[in-house]
């Protein structure tokens, strides 16, 4: 019904009179404690604990191809894209998780409940893990690209309530991007414009000399680094990248290698990125090492510039010992010791929803919060625990799970709780076992600026002493998707010659400016720095995937199988 602007005036002033007549009414009969809800969607309120906080945005995907050009002297192999990847999975948009008003059903789902393992109170074990490049059949990793539309601004709310949130967590990072492109370095703003600039009036001959090298990231076995775009009178068809002297790779425009391609358009380089390109085993990056760096530019008649100013780029080195937490105070503290989850921190689904299938997987996340929740819960509390377990989805479900085989579930901090910077633990029994992925990693919620996403831990369950970890952003370069083009470190495999899926153990990330370092039961396995690292607040997601591309498909019998959670905490500088 429309009201004209007097009417509603005069209906606002009824409502306060009557407001505070209530109010006086009832001053001696005491208040209410307030109750938490779970109706935020991703485009209005973000609450991250108690206290008004100033919060930001973004999100974050991930993918990969397992087709591996080699990197060596020379240029590329002609390789094609793996057209199944999830790299293909566009326009996602965030779905609305309305909740019901009543409370949520604990119901256990329509299959045998698999055997409760108490946590175990012994220290699990500290002998300090080796590591090594992943193997041939390379990840492609556990999330989606996704290309919703911009959300509006969110709002950190305070979320009163929740045991679990101790005090207000910062959201306020460094924010070294400081333009309108997001982009931290002038060697990355001047890429949006393209590979190479066309300048009619110059002189024939070669292209001028790629400037501005620029460190992006430094793994202890690999660098990125981008350039300048070299300008010609006619066009730049590749760049020539050389390590101490000798040429390593050769970038081309028209190479079918997707990461190639994704290295032309943005003018930057991963050496050594053993996820992607083959030849890294031959020719390799020694951690703690410095290297020096040239590109040349090479134009369509076949002129090559000079090669750049070098310029010494440094290795990370691994530390031993655990993190040094001094100065820090803890934000979340989640024991997962009741029978539900508090709705105050958590919630069960995706911001793309559970009916969006990414990277092949073959689960179903159940999301009990959801306005219409299917008739399962993969959420078991042991009273000590969080078991996120896998099912065979009922032949009476599978309409309702979208013909998904599995059924499992995620839990998320979206909307709830995110945090600019600190260190984050999961206590946990990973899931053994073909099929089974444990994944524990911090995410950025909202799709905007760079859309960082650190994976702690990624767990395959038939490699039993192997963990997985990968640090992914996205740049400015909008000439292909308006999300920009995704950069992410080869897959970091850290071999620790125990199976992680007998014991619990911890798996942890301490993140800091321009630093992150992960650690396993205390012990540093891997370490990153630079300036793209995220300086965006980011939310924590734990999730059990059961069959994908990347981890193959379970055997049913195999099922129920859990991922067990003692605890997840997070700290903060103060």
């Amino acid at each position: 019904m429309f009201m004209t602007p007097l009417l509603q005036s005069t209906l606002r002033s009824l409502s306060l009179l009557l407001l505070t007549a209530s109010l006086v009414a009832c001053s001696d009969s005491g208040s209410s404690d307030p109750v938490a809800s779970d109706g935020l969607t991703t485009n209005e309120t973000n609450v991250t604990g108690a206290g008004d906080i100033a919060g930001g945005t973004d999100g974050v995907s991930t993918a990969g191809t397992t087709e591996q050009p080699t990197q060596t002297n020379g240029t590329a192999g002609d390789t094609n894209v793996d057209n199944n990847s999830p790299e293909s999975v566009n326009s996602i948009s965030p779905v609305t998780d309305t909740p019901d008003t009543a409370t949520p059903t604990t119901d256990t789902p329509a299959t045998d409940s698999p055997a409760v393992d108490n946590p175990t109170t012994e220290t699990p074990t500290t002998d300090a893990p080796t590591t090594g490049n992943p193997d041939q059949d390379e990840p492609a990793l556990d999330n989606p690209d996704t290309n919703s539309p911009e959300p509006e601004q969110p709002v950190n709310n305070p979320n009163p309530g929740s045991p679990s949130i101790l005090v207000p967590p910062s959201v306020t990072g460094s924010d070294q991007t400081g333009n309108d492109d997001d982009s931290p370095t002038e060697t990355e703003s001047a890429s949006i414009a393209g590979p190479f600039v066309k300048d009619t009036a110059r002189p024939a001959g070669p292209p001028s000399v790629p400037e501005g090298l620029t460190l992006l990231m430094s793994g202890e076995d690999f660098v990125e680094f981008s350039w300048k775009p070299s300008t010609d009178d006619q066009s730049v068809e590749s760049y020539e990248i050389y390590r101490d002297g000798n040429l390593v790779y050769t970038i081309e425009h028209d190479n079918t290698f997707e990461f190639n391609y994704r290295n032309w358009i943005s003018t930057s380089y991963i050496d050594c990125n053993y996820t992607r390109f083959t030849g890294c085993d031959a020719n390799p990056i020694a951690a703690g090492s410095s290297y020096q760096y040239q590109v040349a530019a090479v134009d369509n008649e076949g002129m090559k510039s000079a090669l750049s100013e070098p310029v010494t780029f440094q290795m990370a080195q691994r530390q031993s010992g655990g993190p040094d937490l001094t100065g820090y105070q803890l934000v979340l503290d989640e024991e997962f010791d009741g029978d539900s989850l508090d709705r105050a921190v958590w919630k069960t689904s995706l911001p793309w929803g559970a009916d969006t299938v990414i990277n092949g997987e073959l689960q179903y996340f159940v999301n009990l919060f959801g306005s219409d929740p299917i008739a399962a819960n993969p959420f078991v509390f042991t009273g000590s625990s969080l078991q996120i377990t896998g099912t065979v989805t009922p032949p009476e479900l599978l309409d309702a799970a979208n013909q998904q085989p599995y059924l499992s579930g995620v839990i998320s901090t979206q909307d709830k709780f995110q945090m600019t910077y600190g260190y984050v633990e999961m206590k946990a029994k990973l899931t053994g076992g073909k099929g089974f992925l444990s994944t524990f990693y911090l995410f950025n919620q909202d799709f905007l600026k760079n859309k960082p996403e650190i994976d702690i831990i990624e767990y395959i369950g038939d490699r039993p002493d192997k963990a997985y970890q990968t640090y992914h952003y996205y740049d400015s370069n909008r000439a292909r998707s308006a999300d920009g083009e995704r950069h992410s470190t080869p897959t970091m495999e850290s071999l620790m010659g125990f199976d992680l899926s007998s014991d619990f153990h911890t798996f942890s990330v301490l993140w800091e400016p321009g630093l992150v370092i992960w650690y396993i039961d205390g012990n540093e396995v891997r370490r990153l720095s630079g300036i793209r690292i995220s300086d965006e607040p980011m939310n924590i997601i734990a999730q059990l995937v059961v069959g994908s591309n990347w981890i193959g498909e379970p055997d049913p019998s195999s099922l129920p199988k859990s991922l067990d959670i003692d605890y997840i905490k997070a700290w903060q500088k103060q």
